[in-house]
């Protein structure tokens, strides 16, 4: 048995196991650390409106993404894979082209309707500046995703980490270095370092590419064939996107303006814990998509269902241990990752926990589903998800109302992929 586990560690993909593991764990030790600042420094109701326009700004990146960083690591291995074996640079142009083209709709959209935008995305009606920023800061991270999605599609996981994890370290520092913590101030630094980190990642891979990167066609496949290829691909994973972050972003926004922003620094706690944790669940799915994308193009998809299942008890261990100790010692990380003033939100906290059972399920079979079928099962889901938790959100008046209903709608989250799951793979 130790001889097969060290067979396994010594592969490629066991080393990327390892590597992926090792490394978002540590990009999760630095949420806790940016998370505990911020706790710290900022004042109970700016932490929760933080909170609001951190979860707007994660739904808009995932917006102006419009999918392609699901179908890049999809693409990639089909294209290096197929026979013969496509040029990845075009791809990788009409990705680019596909993402500025919706930013430049959203940005729009916002500006034209900034009134009430500015009331849903960042909490107030009055402040034009930081939703500029806001703006800014999710155009930056949609083009970080490009990055990381471009080195999970070419299988360079320690690129693929290695990136994420300098960005995450950097935002770190102004949390420490700067005076005066306010939301604005915060975002603003995040903006800067996230787009100096970007375009020097971007400027690697055009300096790498600079004879070929942005061809406008090949010989036999013009630059509109693969444009077509993503449109298709990635509009349906689009509304995907926006979907799951919703699903984090509308409760805080929601209680933000029924309950105000005391009780939605309450609630983030809970939703914070769950999002600290989740993660470590997500870095197969990492590995996974490329995996599976490979293993269809070598007609090979029974081997993947075998490691997918394999998987699965997995994650069910894992989680219920992540479950049983953060319900343990709720009370004590409260304080340890937040302050002694949110301990008040720890019954609702640990309703929430419940949580990280079905979405680590869902973490599991989202990135396998999305390389077997062109159909956006997934948005599916995730839009049933989103319509279930606005219901169950206006049927709930309290806390402890709002922290059930958002189990609930996990639970249906993780039920949906698991049984959409078993009946794409037979087919």
């Amino acid at each position: 048995m130790l001889n097969l586990i060290k067979k396994k560690l010594n592969s490629g993909m066991g080393k990327d196991i390892v590597w992926t593991f090792a490394l978002q764990i540590t990009i999760m030790l630095c949420s806790f650390a940016v998370t505990k600042l911020l706790a710290s420094r900022l004042s109970i109701d700016d932490f929760g409106q933080y909170n609001v326009v951190k979860r707007s700004v994660q739904v808009l990146s995932f917006v102006m993404l419009a999918g392609v960083g699901i179908a890049l690591p999809r693409y990639i291995p089909l294209y290096r894979h197929d026979s013969p074996p496509k040029r990845i640079v075009p791809l990788l142009s009409a990705s680019l082209i596909y993402i500025i083209g919706v930013s430049l709709t959203v940005f729009t959209g916002c500006m034209l309707f900034s009134g009430q935008m500015q009331h849903y995305i960042i909490g107030q009606s009055d402040n034009m500046g930081l939703l500029l920023v806001a703006l800014g800061y999710a155009f930056a991270l949609a083009m970080a995703q490009v990055v990381y999605a471009y080195y999970r599609g070419t299988g360079d996981f320690k690129w693929y980490n290695g990136t994420q994890l300098a960005v995450q370290l950097a935002i770190v520092l102004p949390l420490i270095l700067l005076p005066v913590l306010t939301v604005s101030n915060v975002f603003v630094s995040w903006l800067i370092i996230t787009s100096l980190l970007v375009s020097f990642f971007l400027g690697r891979e055009l300096w790498q590419r600079r004879n070929s990167l942005f061809p406008v066609s090949t010989p036999d496949s013009p630059i509109s064939t693969h444009l077509k290829t993503i449109v298709k691909y990635s509009s349906g994973r689009l509304m995907a996107d926006f979907f799951l972050f919703s699903l984090a972003a509308f409760p805080l926004i929601y209680i933000s303006n029924t309950q105000g922003l005391q009780s939605t620094a309450y609630y983030s706690v809970g939703i914070t814990f769950v999002t600290m944790v989740t993660p470590v669940f997500s870095f197969m799915g990492i590995i996974l998509l490329p995996y599976v994308s490979e293993c269809i193009a070598k007609h090979e998809l029974s081997k993947a269902n075998r490691l997918i299942n394999r998987l699965a008890l997995f994650y069910l261990g894992a989680s219920l241990l992540a479950i049983a100790t953060l319900l343990l010692f709720t009370e004590f990380l409260t304080r340890l990752l937040f302050a002694d003033s949110y301990v008040a939100a720890s019954d609702v906290t640990r309703i929430m926990i419940l949580s990280i059972l079905p979405q680590a399920i869902y973490l599991l079979y989202r990135n396998p589903i999305d390389a077997v079928s062109v159909i956006p099962y997934n948005t599916i889901i995730l839009g049933i998800c989103l319509a279930a938790m606005v219901v169950a959100f206006g049927l709930s008046t309290t806390l402890a109302q709002f922290a059930w209903a958002y189990a609930g709608v996990s639970i249906l989250q993780g039920f949906l992929s698991y049984a959409i799951w078993h009946i794409i793979r037979k087919a």
